[in-house]
């Protein structure tokens, strides 16, 4: 579907005159005269396309090894509820489109916005915020979208970029409202944070709108030819949330709940069917859920599944969820719905690490059967691990990786991270309170080692991780007998002890 007129960003306005294209004529009469007009920007950052700011609970991950580059979902959202209010969004993902300096927004001295706003996340949030000065030093009244959850970051934003004020997630369903006033806002909104604001204590409601009367997102804002999931390559990919939160312990070290909250709240299922439809009018192919945990609510999931095949898109899915909250039953007719794969969090390949601190009180039996499972059904997996939390040593290091050879795991089938101590979780304040951490914000991309534990030194987890990046170039438990046998040799030597026998510390 061709975006219509009163789609088209001001920044095509830009491009198209940087590439000497000449601008459709009648474009700026297409929008209601007194209509806000907001520009909703994803800053290009050093990360380039690594930098995930859907991950990580909306903190943003950077995952090194891969190319990962989904379209900006919080955006799209945006866009959907403030066109539905009568405003014109506009989106600019910098990674896809360009950098322009925020002069190219103004035409003959005029803003061509009347509003930005523009996300910033964790690992990025200093480079994002000299983005937001750029235009608040362009006189441009500016935002802050964000799922950062500290109070001093809030204030560090505010106070260094010089930004109006800013968004949290809890704002999305308001922002028709928030907008339409200018974005003076309510200081009682709680999805809302100005200078005034940021420092009370009591900031941190995580009261959301009603998803049921969200609009849908407005896709047809970006080309999603730009965009690429290494699990679903050859289409054209899009993310959308059929949920968010997430109730589970793991929150302790886990952000979806800090950025998501720890209710699971859930769109109609007749709202995702229309997503779905919405997606094959434009021309989309593949769909990544950003769920937390796609499969919470088994009835709901298994309704969600009929109505997504109802629509006949043929569109194909991926989601993330947990193990526990999978069977035979429901993976069939996921599969048969056009669900290609699913990620889920293991965490530890070692059974004492499961008993005393991954918190997602999963046997590794079950992981196993799981394994078995999704061969059968034809189902793609993908099991993301996490080397350093407490209690971790160089032994159940070595049966996390003797775990992945065990079950033949080829190196698109896991993804090992290191402990990452998100502010605002638990862990943050224990690591804190020990001294652990040592690594600045800046490298909290859940790839970096910036903490160490009791048990592991920083250097240790850099080995594990160079273990890991080995495994991975070795293609994991697919790798030849010969290169398995070295491979085990020299993690043996490193951990200085043998694994026993299914995946217990010896």
């Amino acid at each position: 579907m061709t975006p219509t007129n009163e789609n088209r960003s001001c920044t095509n306005h830009v491009l198209a005159e940087r590439k000497g294209i000449a601008l459709m004529e009648g474009t700026k009469k297409a929008e209601p005269e007194a209509a806000q007009r907001v520009l909703l920007i994803s800053p290009k950052t050093s990360f380039g396309p690594k930098l995930q700011r859907t991950y990580a609970g909306g903190l943003g991950t950077v995952n090194p090894g891969e190319r990962n580059l989904l379209p900006p979902l919080d955006l799209l959202r945006i866009a959907g509820v403030l066109r539905a209010a009568g405003s014109v969004p506009h989106i600019v993902d910098e990674e896809v489109d360009g950098v322009l300096p925020p002069a190219a927004y103004t035409r003959e001295g005029r803003a061509e916005a009347d509003i930005v706003i523009c996300q910033v996340s964790l690992a990025a949030m200093h480079e994002d915020i000299r983005k937001l000065a750029e235009f608040a030093a362009a006189g441009l009244r500016t935002f802050a979208y964000t799922s950062i959850r500290r109070h001093d970051q809030w204030q560090e934003i505010l106070t260094t970029s010089g930004c109006a004020g800013l968004l949290l997630p809890e704002a999305i369903p308001d922002l028709g409202r928030l907008v339409g006033a200018g974005a003076t806002g309510d200081s009682r909104n709680p999805g809302l944070i100005t200078a005034e604001t940021a420092g009370d204590l009591a900031r941190l409601p995580q009261i959301y709108g009603d998803l049921a009367g969200e609009p849908l997102p407005a896709r047809d804002l970006v080309d999603h030819r730009h965009y690429v999931f290494p699990a679903l390559p050859g289409h054209r990919v899009t993310t959308m949330n059929a949920s968010f939160g997430c109730p589970y312990p793991c929150s302790f070290y886990c952000p979806y709940p800090l950025g998501e909250g720890k209710k699971v709240r859930a769109y109609p299922v007749e709202r995702i069917a229309a997503e779905f439809e919405q997606c094959a009018q434009l021309g989309i192919t593949a769909v990544v859920f950003r769920d937390p945990v796609f499969t919470f609510d088994r009835r709901r999931t298994l309704s969600l599944c009929e109505a997504i095949k109802r629509t006949g898109t043929g569109i194909r899915w991926w989601c993330e969820t947990r193990i526990d909250r999978l069977d035979e039953e429901l993976i069939r007719v996921m599969v048969d719905a056009g669900c290609a794969g699913v990620e889920v969090g293991v965490e530890s390949g070692d059974a004492g690490m499961h008993d005393s601190a991954v918190r997602k009180r999963l046997s590794l039996d079950t992981v196993r059967a799981f394994h078995h499972t999704a061969h059968q059904t034809g189902l793609k997996m993908l099991f993301l691990l996490l080397f350093g939390l407490p209690g971790e040593t160089r032994r159940s290091i070595a049966n996390t990786l003797e775990f992945i050879l065990e079950l033949g795991l080829s190196s698109e089938e896991f993804n090992v991270g290191v402990i990452t101590p998100y502010p605002g979780t638990p862990l943050h304040d224990l690591a804190l309170s020990k001294g652990w951490i040592r690594g600045d914000q800046d490298q909290f991309t859940s790839f970096n080692v910036v903490m160490r534990t009791d048990e592991l030194t920083e250097n240790e987890l850099a080995e594990a991780l160079a273990l890991t990046e080995e495994l991975h170039r070795i293609d994991g438990g697919r790798a030849p007998a010969d290169t398995l046998a070295g491979y085990r040799h020299r993690v043996l030597n490193w951990a200085g002890t043998k694994p026993s026998p299914g995946g217990h510390r010896a």
